[in-house]
């Protein structure tokens, strides 16, 4: 029996037998759970990958690409890119694995964790780089800065916005700390 001839013989039997309420749960109520689980027996769980992972992922599909000509163009040392790194990380073998379950069953994107961004050399209680929302500026201060001021930032939101990040950081001058579940 397939899981839809599963679903549907529940679904026969519920409309067939329709039983009275014990304990405020009904026979019913427990095969229409029954149900619902059985949905969920073949859905594979998505895997999270990092962003220039979906984004090969997507460009290989929108193209026509199959699995084996994505995975050929991500091992091609010719092409050596990011992609390619990931392969050959550590845990090379278990992002293979992620790719493949990406390609084949979905996936979601590897949320960029948030930091507070410590500059080296300046006063320890001043040393938070801060952002000033409404006038689109930076500056350093603690972090207990007033609320138009923020201190959260992520590595790809400061490259693409900090004109000065590539050198601060480049030159070791940034300390990052991750943000803990706070309050924004």
């Amino acid at each position: 029996m397939t899981k839809d001839e599963y679903v549907k013989t529940l679904k026969k039997y519920m409309a067939d037998n329709e039983l009275d309420q014990e304990d405020g749960f009904t026979y019913l109520d427990g095969i229409q759970e029954a149900a619902a689980l059985a949905r969920q027996l073949d859905e594979p769980k998505k895997v999270v990958i990092p962003e220039i992972i979906a984004n090969d992922i997507k460009y290989h599909k929108k193209h026509g690409s199959t699995l084996r000509g994505a995975l050929g163009s991500a091992f091609d040392q010719d092409a050596e890119s990011n992609v390619y790194y990931w392969f050959f990380a550590a845990d090379g073998d278990e992002n293979v694995r992620k790719y493949i379950s990406a390609w084949d069953n979905g996936y979601e994107v590897e949320k960029e964790p948030e930091l507070h961004v410590k500059l080296k050399g300046l006063v320890t209680g001043a040393a938070y780089l801060n952002y000033n929302v409404p006038f689109q500026t930076f500056s350093t201060n603690s972090l207990s800065s007033p609320e138009h001021m923020n201190t959260n930032f992520t590595k790809s939101w400061l490259a693409k916005n900090w004109p000065e990040y590539e050198a601060y950081n480049n030159a070791g001058l940034l300390e990052f700390e991750e943000v803990e579940d706070e309050a924004r």
